[in-house]
């Protein structure tokens, strides 16, 4: 079963999905794997935040990256005050990741190594309203995990889950992450974007 599917079931019989703890008892109840209580609990945030999250523009989003994503044995970066500075040297799929971050109007663009380091930065940076909203790449549980965080700061998250978890040289869907980062972005804002296509199509 899809976990559209599993959601909608949930939703049927009236369970309560506001927390992980109620998604996990709701999953026992139906007989559906309690291993599933992270990847629902998201996916409900996700569509729950995303209307606030489009409103919030660009510029004012952070976008977090984890270190798992680097090529460990070859990547350059060096550590700074908010995590690695990234060289696009095209070793792993930050480069790219930031490239498009940097290309769409995004300024807070983070790779960090856990979870203090993402609080340290909103600690820092939400007060003064540098920081309205964030994007966050990593396994189901630290999304999950992230997700409660958030909602006591109330900054809406938009989530995209590893495609393989672990330590080191992790796994993620490029595109998805990129689509993540146009949300709320129309066809007239995507064309005022600069381009490498010297002729690009006209939008409609």
């Amino acid at each position: 079963m899809s976990i559209e599917n599993t959601i909608a079931k949930l939703a049927s019989i009236g369970a309560d999905l506001s927390t992980r703890n109620a998604i996990r008892i709701a999953l026992s109840l139906i007989s559906e794997d309690e291993e599933l209580t992270d990847q629902i609990y998201v996916e409900i945030k996700n569509k729950a935040h995303k209307e606030e999250f489009i409103k919030v523009p660009v510029e004012e989003r952070a976008i977090f990256i984890p270190q798992c994503l680097r090529n460990v044995k070859e990547c350059p970066a060096e550590f700074g005050e908010y995590g690695w500075e990234c060289t696009k040297c095209g070793k792993c799929p930050i480069g790219e990741i930031i490239e498009h971050a940097e290309k769409i109007g995004y300024k807070h663009i983070y790779i960090v190594p856990g979870g203090s380091l993402v609080k340290k930065v909103l600690k820092e940076k939400v007060p003064r309203g540098e920081i309205k909203a964030a994007l966050g790449i990593a396994c189901w549980p630290e999304l999950a995990e992230a997700n409660e965080k958030l909602s006591i700061l109330k900054i809406p998250l938009q989530a995209v889950p590893l495609l393989r978890a672990g330590c080191i040289n992790t796994l993620v869907d490029v595109e998805r992450v990129k689509e993540a980062m146009e949300i709320g972005l129309t066809k007239k804002d995507k064309a005022k974007l600069p381009s490498s296509d010297p002729n690009p199509a006209p939008v409609p």
